[in-house]
């Protein structure tokens, strides 16, 4: 795989993830990852003993922290 390619596998419209491949989409480690899934931040998907992560979920996980970003950013002003 290319530095910053990123394939994952389709199933049906859905485009799913191994850990490897989520924890480099994120840009962080695979231990990184399971930390973040295990506090349900991240949903993961159990099939046998695969894990997989859909794509959705982990760009609907990096918008979230631009959200969060973005009113921290809001609220320090608003106090300056």
């Amino acid at each position: 795989m290319e530095q910053g390619k990123t394939e994952g596998k389709n199933y049906g419209s859905q485009t799913m993830l191994d850990t490897k491949e989520a924890a480099e989409f994120l840009h962080v480690s695979v231990r990184h990852l399971w930390t973040i899934s295990e506090t349900g931040l991240i949903p993961r998907i159990k099939m046998g003993r695969c894990v997989r992560y859909k794509m959705d979920d982990l760009v609907r996980y990096i918008d979230g922290l631009r959200s969060e970003s973005i009113n921290r950013n809001l609220m320090k002003k608003g106090a300056a």
